[in-house]
């Protein structure tokens, strides 16, 4: 069976439908989701013959401000189609992709990612750890359509992969080519955010490096100096291949595992995991604002509640006794407070 006749199968509309619906339930009248749930059924089958016989066409995105963010927005019609194509791609794509990406379904998932680097950090004595400053930004087109050409062959899905990657966006009339980067909040984007990396990924594997990788994050725990250099020295070769944007600053560091570092929003030493302080200060500064918008004492002590429900989820049992450790003792309060 072509691919394009498992993206148009009625499992997977059905499944991109039920996804569209769900993101989009909250999304303002005038929005063209509530047309096409109005006349679904109607469209479901125009939809399935345009893509089978190759002449779907997406359209421009819409570049919206709302509470001071600028985003872009896929049409709901070509939002439903690439989450069905995410859907198939993902399944045929899976086993091609390496373990040590945990962002994917089945993967783990971020705290299989945290899981991963407590359970084997006091094994290894340095540490390289870093991301991709603007990844998304960044990602070259025509490196990441090679890349998916390696795995598909088949010309309709290629084709609407390359529409989703030469997209142009709206904004008030005015049009723009996007001729680098991939789309944020799609439901493909982290699929081939991952495809991206594949060649990184590939090239730790071969050195036997001790390597996990959340999306653009990622640490490289190693016994020496020395393999510790090499697997640095692999690491930037590969990123100037892919043409990727240089390591984050504030993100990167090289030295001892002894000295402790941050990774996922948690803390990493010998000494056991911890939660790392900018989480606990961006929980502070959410507090804060909630206070400052004047929300009750039970709207905030419930935020801080889920807050720490999801710091601990899937990791008590790694956690260090005092999860306090290395807080500044200003920010206690807040908690003291409300949790």
């Amino acid at each position: 069976m072509l691919l394009i006749e498992q993206v148009t199968s009625n499992e997977v509309m059905d499944a991109a439908y039920a996804w569209l619906c769900d993101r989009r339930e909250n999304y303002h009248y005038n929005n063209d989701v509530w047309q096409l749930r109005r006349w679904w059924q109607e469209k479901k089958p125009q939809l399935v013959e345009q893509l089978r016989a190759g002449k779907y066409r997406f359209r421009e995105q819409r570049r919206v401000t709302s509470q001071g963010e600028v985003k872009e927005i896929w049409a709901a019609l070509d939002a439903l189609v690439l989450k069905a194509v995410s859907i198939v791609l993902q399944d045929y794509l899976q086993p091609h992709l390496s373990t040590r990406c945990f962002h994917l379904a089945g993967r783990g998932g971020l705290k299989g990612a945290v899981r991963e680097v407590a359970d084997c950090v006091s094994k290894f004595e340095f540490v390289f750890r870093t991301d991709v400053k603007g990844y998304y930004a960044s990602i070259n087109h025509e490196i990441l359509y090679k890349l998916v050409a390696d795995y598909v062959q088949d010309p309709v899905v290629l084709d609407l992969v390359g529409q989703y990657l030469q997209r142009f966006v709206s904004d008030g009339g005015e049009y723009t080519d996007i001729v680098q980067g991939i789309s944020l909040g799609c439901p493909l984007s982290p699929l081939m955010g991952a495809l991206y990396l594949k060649p990184l990924d590939d090239r730790m594997a071969e050195l036997g490096c001790f390597y996990v990788r959340y999306m653009d994050d990622w640490v490289i725990l190693s016994p020496t100096r020395w393999k510790l250099r090499k697997a640095i020295k692999a690491v930037n070769e590969v990123m100037a291949d892919l043409r990727v944007g240089e390591k984050h600053p504030d993100k990167t560091f090289i030295g001892r595992i002894s000295r402790g570092f941050d990774f996922l929003g948690y803390w990493f030493s010998p000494s056991g995991l911890g939660i790392a302080q900018k989480t606990v200060e961006r929980c502070v500064e959410r507090i804060s604002r909630l206070y400052e918008q004047g929300a009750s004492f039970e709207r905030i002590g419930e935020y801080v509640r889920n807050w720490w429900r999801w710091v601990k989820g899937g990791l008590l049992g790694r956690m260090i006794a005092t999860w306090v450790k290395g807080l500044c003792k200003n920010n206690l309060n807040y908690f003291h407070v409300y949790a």
